[in-house]
């Protein structure tokens, strides 16, 4: 019988995945149907390792999960794991972490991966020694949108060679949307996601507050949910509902609205569109990689300065710049106007067929672009080419 070596070198290895699971965002909704497809066909054995305790909503992770900061065998394995040969160690969103920097000080720049989802939008000067820094110890950079690639090179110069761009996939192909009951018998505008600064919801707030016959319901929760609510105090039409399961909110939803001021890439838009819901989103960052504005959504160019006011300090900053894809320049941050924004959620109100059009047409996009199954097979290169 004659025996692939290369297939049981492959089998030999383990990913080790460093991602913090004490927060809720796409990394972590995106990570965990990853992680189960590959338990059942991966080449690879992988591994969770992560620095905070893990946040009780992803307790079906947590049996998988460790804590490397809660024990020093922990720590001793994580480091052991670093400088092994037989493992790959897949970083998510930490090549500004100085931890990571000072740990990678001494290891052979072999099977590191750094994976880049949005916090080098937030990094500053003193930031960036440690970004290249840790850029340079990486065999691969895995940017989520052609922004993130952008500005990894721009503003960081890091080599566009050393860097690739895998955009998020964590629905299948074979998903089905379902019925499910309404929030409400009126037209329903949705949003859901994190109530923070690089949001832009109070921009959704303002617009909701001049369209009385709509509804809005905001799902998520965050540093600004206090202040929102005190923004919409007095509008019956503007419903705050907590943490919600996102398919199950978007469908309850006629036309999904994301005002964001920095979006790496946006999940929520993919799951909007997996459900066939139009969406209207900001044209800014990795946006314009899921809409294609008129076809399957409507793009909102940010035009004006920002108007939050009286931001808490430990809301998540607004970046020094955001991206504008197309031209491949780095902007000032600005937000969508307020008025444009109800002309267009007046306008797919008014038009049911253009609405439902956008929506099949988005459906079909992120089927084809932003599915698992591609994004799963996008990763498992990247792990077989060591």
């Amino acid at each position: 019988m004659k025996i692939n070596l290369k297939i049981l070198k492959i089998k030999n290895k383990i990913i080790i995945h460093q991602i913090t699971f004490s927060a809720i965002g796409g990394i972590q909704n995106s990570f965990i149907p990853f992680y189960k497809l590959s338990k059942s066909k991966s080449d690879f054995k992988h591994k969770i390792y992560g620095m905070h305790p893990i946040d009780p909503y992803f307790k079906e992770i947590k049996k998988y999960y460790v804590n490397f900061n809660k024990s020093i065998i922990a720590k001793i394995k994580f480091i052991y794991y670093i400088f092994s040969k037989n493992y790959i160690i897949h970083f998510y969103n930490t090549l500004s972490s100085n931890k990571i920097k000072y740990l990678l000080k001494f290891v052979p720049s072999n099977k590191i991966i750094f994976h880049e989802r949005g916090t080098s939008w937030s990094a500053k000067k003193d930031d960036f020694k440690t970004i290249r820094s840790n850029a340079k110890k990486a065999d691969i950079i895995i940017a989520n949108s052609n922004a993130s690639k952008i500005l990894l090179n721009k503003r960081f110069n890091i080599d566009n060679h050393k860097i690739k761009v895998i955009h998020n996939g964590f629905l299948s192909k074979k998903f089905k949307s379902f019925n499910i009951s309404r929030f409400s018998n009126k037209f329903s505008v949705g949003y859901i996601g994190r109530l923070d600064t690089p949001k832009g919801v109070h921009v959704l707030v303002e617009a909701a507050k001049k369209l009385a016959d709509i509804d809005f319901f905001i799902a998520g929760d965050g540093i600004l949910e206090k202040k929102l609510t005190l923004m919409s105090k007095g509008y019956d039409n503007i419903k705050f509902i907590g943490r919600a399961k996102p398919l199950d909110f978007i469908l309850k939803m006629d036309l999904m609205v994301f005002p964001s001021i920095r979006e790496p890439l946006g999940n929520v838009i993919i799951e909007s569109g997996f459900c066939k819901k139009a969406v209207i989103a900001s044209n800014i960052d990795g946006i314009p990689d899921i809409i294609d504005d008129g076809l399957n959504g409507l793009l909102l160019t940010p035009k004006n300065d920002l108007s939050l006011k009286d931001i808490p300090d430990n809301a998540v900053p607004i970046p020094d710049y955001v991206i504008d894809s197309k031209r491949k320049k780095l902007l000032k941050p600005k937000e969508i106007d307020k008025n444009e924004l109800i002309a267009s959620i007046n306008f797919l109100m008014k038009n049911k067929n253009a609405r439902i059009l956008m929506g099949e047409n988005l459906h079909k996009k992120v089927k084809n672009d932003f599915s698992l199954e591609k994004y799963y097979s996008e990763i498992e290169k990247i792990y077989k080419i060591f």
